[in-house]
């Protein structure tokens, strides 16, 4: 950009500059140059000193201000690069008449990279506009590389902190969108049939957002893989029609693919993505941009290439975790629940009424105990055989369950025959009532035990404790008393339930 108040000046600066195949705009004043670069920023700035109503100075003044709330709207991870305003500001070459070390300074003071006298020397023009570029360019990349660097460090540390995939997935649509600066960024992930889904998406504000659209399938079916997935312009690219119609219904100008692999065995690009086989090919890193078409940066398609490999190592080492997750919930299962009956076993019981024990006393609330025992089941087992008797002791267990309906109460395989019931917040009555509708619904299975001396049918035995506890009173009389009065309904005939409160 060309700033001066004189035509003269600017066509010469033009012509000069162009003839060096730079493309070349002008401003006649500070204001219309600060309205230009508001909109478009370009990548040098050639500003006289002296020109009327704003000056060369001023107007260097503010377009650093410009230029730096620019910056604040982006992305960035680059704090130390960032506090150096060379480092990022649209350089300006000073164009003036004066020569005094005074006015140097100021030009310096104010923002610009370089000066140059009037009149100028074309010669010395070219050579420090080419300079200043080069430089330029240089620090871009500096601050693009740095940028990519870090980037790349924060994710993997994201990546490092959850094992869950749904985390990984979403932080890496999200940076990998503002890290591009484009529309769209989504994840899509094959099923074994070769067909799939998109599992995570971020969005730009104003587009429409594909995760629920089922066209995408037809597009990115594994067995239909295509060779191109690099296009600066989907109208030229070498692409499916049916990927061209459904970018085309999203808005996509450019996109951008990278394959994930289940095994990190090296991304591929260009012509070797399909040599991915279904098997080792977990699904797609895709970016879209939609407001004009884009061409790709190789330092950015670098980038998501090996952000893809990232995501394969953390989908393994999340499929390890769950894997592993899957395999501590089953030892707990088997430390915890009875392997025949599926309810909690004597292990659970002990640690459970010991803590709901401790838990009354202190809320000074009641707690009933009932142990319950299958009638003559020894004679059952002998009579029917043990497969037979497994398969009562399971539907006695299941019985049980379904009267005790609260999430706080807790049935459990004591031993054998044995069941036991823990009901905190419940008093005599309510324990009572509880282990009444429990024996009658076991009664109600009509499990038929002719060897039974009580009825031709399984039946139960329950005994009831019940109290409130005392803070630092034991346990042991509560499950003591219980036994006593499940003892005394065996004394008393049994299919009966008999209470003691202590």
């Amino acid at each position: 950009m060309v700033v001066d108040d004189e035509k003269s000046t600017r066509y010469l600066l033009n012509k000069a500059l162009h003839k060096e195949g730079y493309q070349v705009i002008e401003a006649k004043d500070g204001q219309q140059c600060l309205e230009m670069c508001s909109t478009s920023i370009p990548d040098l700035i050639l500003l006289d000193a002296m020109m009327p109503e704003m000056n060369g100075f001023t107007c260097c003044i503010k377009l650093q201000e410009l230029f730096s709330k620019d910056l604040s709207n982006n992305f960035s991870l680059d704090p130390e690069l960032d506090s150096n305003p060379l480092l990022y500001r649209t350089p300006v070459l000073m164009i003036t008449t004066l020569e005094d070390q005074e006015s140097i300074d100021l030009a310096f003071t104010v923002g610009a990279v370089d000066y140059i006298t009037k009149p100028i020397q074309l010669a010395v023009l070219r050579q420090r506009v080419r300079r200043i570029l080069q430089i330029n360019q240089l620090v871009k990349e500096l601050r693009k590389q740095t940028k990519i660097s870090r980037l790349m460090t924060f994710i993997q540390e994201r990546i490092r902190q959850s094992l869950n995939l749904n985390d990984i997935l979403k932080n890496t649509v999200y940076e990998v969108r503002k890290f591009l600066q484009t529309d769209r960024v989504l994840i899509y992930k094959f099923h074994p049939d070769g067909t799939g889904e998109v599992v995570m998406e971020s969005i730009a504000p104003g587009w429409q957002s594909v995760r629920k659209n089922i066209s995408i399938n037809s597009c990115f079916n594994s067995d239909n893989l295509q060779p191109t997935h690099l296009a600066k312009n989907i109208y030229i690219a070498d692409l499916i029609p049916y990927h061209i119609e459904f970018l085309t219904q999203f808005q996509v100008k450019s996109n951008l693919v990278v394959p994930i692999s289940k095994t990190n065995k090296g991304q591929l690009s260009g012509p070797d993505y399909c040599n991915y086989s279904r098997e080792e090919l977990w699904g797609l890193l895709i970016a879209h941009h939609c407001s004009k078409p884009r061409k790709w940066q190789p330092s950015e398609v670098e980038f998501i290439e090996h952000l893809a490999r990232q995501l394969a190592i953390a989908l393994q080492q999340s499929e390890l975790y769950q894997q592993l997750e899957t395999a501590n919930e089953k030892l707990l299962q088997f430390a915890t629940l009875d392997g025949l009956t599926k309810i909690a076993n004597r292990r659970l019981f002990d640690e459970y009424i010991d803590r709901e024990w401790r838990r009354m006393a202190r809320e000074k609330a009641p707690i009933s105990l009932i142990f319950c025992d299958v009638d003559y089941f020894k004679l059952y087992n002998d009579t029917y055989g043990h497969p037979a008797g497994d398969k009562c002791l399971q539907e006695i267990a299941n019985a049980i369950k379904a009267e005790v309906k609260r999430p706080g109460d807790l049935v459990a395989r004591y031993g054998g025959e044995e069941f036991v019931v823990v009901l905190p917040r419940t008093d005599g009555k309510g324990g009572y009532y509880v282990a009444e509708s429990i024996r009658k619904r076991v009664m109600g299975l009509n499990l038929v035990n002719t060897a039974s001396k009580v009825l031709p049918f399984v039946s139960l035995s329950l005994g009831i404790a019940s109290t409130i506890p005392l803070p630092g009173f034991p346990l042991e009389p509560l499950i003591k008393t219980a036994d006593e009065a499940l003892y005394q309904a065996k004394q008393e005939g049994r299919n009966c339930t008999i209470m003691r409160l202590f």
